[in-house]
């Protein structure tokens, strides 16, 4: 019996599901996340309990048997953190990266706490960019941009729990321009690819979300294309991006925009890029 099994009086076979099976790299961690959401107690509490009744043995087998089957921790738990903040996730929407949080990272380079700007969030899904940068930046006022009404209704959810309708608009098609950026974590992995994603992502996340057309560029292309209609002049992009030949392509795209700088996630991996905007003739 493992330690997680002795602490918490519950082996494997009352459960009939392995468990303990290396899902992420911290097994350990998701159980007690996994098992103090299902019984709906904190982990201090779930640590000090020596064994549990029927019902909640069934609660445990029913979300350790969805996360057996590979169903993201995040979707079971209805929840993921972006930012040190909690996000509403679920079926339907791109379940928030630690790594994208080096967007914010590169907003606060090029804008000022107190500024006032107007941005774009292109593809915003649950809206944990766009909601980051309207807590971080007091002054800015976010145009929310997607095509999954699935994606549109988390977003919506997680507007208003931090409060920020006034501040905010959700939409499916752009009806603004001069905006001072824009902001997007798009599909930019190639079609090809797809299959080749752990199963959590694969199987479960939405594909719009992910599939960026057969060499991930697709929507780098529509931004770009859009954007000179919708910036303003001197205004920029920041992008999330996908491998080394994307990277080395967006940099020199088009002639419209500058490349400004790239930045580095907490992994030391390049995971987005900054473009200004020179304006047209």
């Amino acid at each position: 019996m493992k330690a997680d099994e002795r602490q918490l009086g519950v082996r494997s076979e009352e459960l009939g599901v392995g468990i303990f099976s290396p899902l992420t790299s911290h097994p350990s961690q998701e159980f007690y996340w996994l098992a103090s959401y299902a019984l709906g107690v904190d982990v201090a509490t779930l640590m000090a309990r020596k064994d549990f009744t029927p019902d909640e043995l069934a609660k445990l087998k029913a979300v350790f048997s969805r996360r057996e089957a590979h169903e993201p921790l995040q979707y079971i738990m209805g929840v993921a953190d972006f930012y040190g903040r909690d996000f509403e996730v679920g079926p339907g929407v791109l379940i928030p990266r630690h790594d994208t949080e080096t967007l914010i990272e590169a907003a606060k380079e090029i804008f000022e706490p107190e500024k006032v700007f107007k941005f774009l969030d292109w593809g915003t899904g649950s809206g944990c960019i766009a909601i980051t940068i309207l807590l971080e930046f007091k002054g800015s006022f976010a145009y929310m941009l997607d095509q999954s009404s699935e994606a549109i209704s988390y977003a919506k959810r997680n507007l208003a729990h931090y409060e920020l309708n006034d501040r905010a608009e959700i939409a499916s098609a752009i009806h603004e321009k001069n905006f001072d950026l824009i902001v997007s974590n798009p599909p930019y992995i190639p079609s090809g690819e797809i299959e080749t994603l752990m199963p959590e992502v694969r199987d479960y996340e939405p594909r719009s979300a992910l599939d960026g057309g057969e060499d991930g560029m697709n929507f780098y292309r529509l931004i770009f294309s859009q954007a000179k209609e919708i910036l303003k002049p001197g205004g920029y992009i920041i992008l999330e991006t996908g491998n080394a030949t994307q990277v080395t392509t967006l940099k020199f795209f088009d002639d419209d925009f500058v490349f400004v700088k790239e930045f580095f996630d907490l992994g030391n991996f390049l995971r987005c890029l900054l473009f200004k905007f020179k304006g047209r003739d």
